[in-house]
């Protein structure tokens, strides 16, 4: 299927970027410079572009036989480019699950029901469950060495998956992959089982 964008980001030196298709609700598709469909300018950031959208190997939007546009090729921009629509302005379940998530450590930390280097170290894994979802984007960008993704699984049910989440959304990475979505929320559901055994009396260990 055909549709059109404009690019809004581009790395000249890597040869690739980022198309925002005209409908806002559909996410960014991935562009590399071997993808149009013929030799020409090289892109600049806000032109209009025609292609076709497909999934790759990675579970990434990429656009194929790219074509410049003209402005009287263009289509109108969506309504929803001009006027922000409310509904996604709201908080997103994830977003509040983040935040409850966090607020629970800490309440359980000063309550003392949880020692505080659980707290610590579930901080430090967030921090680099990011760096290794960044990792893991770049790599797939490059064609390099993917991070496993039993590794990042790991990482989440250690307690990375907030950040996970927020790599996710920020990066656009894995947020179609499937399943590997499914196991994500496995993830969690058993990180929130172990936070719960870890301040329960069922706890020998008195971490």
């Amino acid at each position: 299927m055909r549709d059109q964008g404009r690019l809004v980001e581009w790395f000249d030196e890597k040869g690739y970027g980022f198309i925002q298709p005209n409908d806002a609700a559909k996410d960014r598709v991935f562009l590399h410079i071997k993808d149009f469909a013929r030799q020409g300018p090289r892109p600049i950031v806000g032109c209009a572009l025609e292609y076709t959208v497909l999934i790759d190997g990675d579970g990434r939007f990429r656009a194929q036989q790219v074509t410049y546009l003209k402005a009287s090729q263009t289509q109108k921009l969506s309504t929803k480019l001009k006027k922000p629509n409310m509904q996604q302005q709201k908080l997103k379940p994830m977003q509040i699950a983040c935040v409850g998530y966090v607020l629970a450590l800490a309440v359980f930390t000063v309550a003392g029901w949880l020692s505080g280097m659980v707290l610590l170290f579930i901080s430090v894994i967030n921090a680099f469950t990011y760096w290794m979802y960044a990792l893991d984007k770049e790599a797939a960008l490059l064609g390099n060495r993917r991070v496993p993704e039993q590794t990042l699984h790991i990482l989440s049910f250690l307690g990375g998956w907030p950040t996970a989440w927020l790599a996710q959304e920020k990066l656009r990475h894995k947020t179609q992959k499937q399943p590997f979505r499914k196991i994500y929320f496995c993830t969690i559901a058993l990180n929130i089982i172990l936070i719960l055994w870890l301040i329960s009396p069922l706890n020998v260990l008195k971490l």
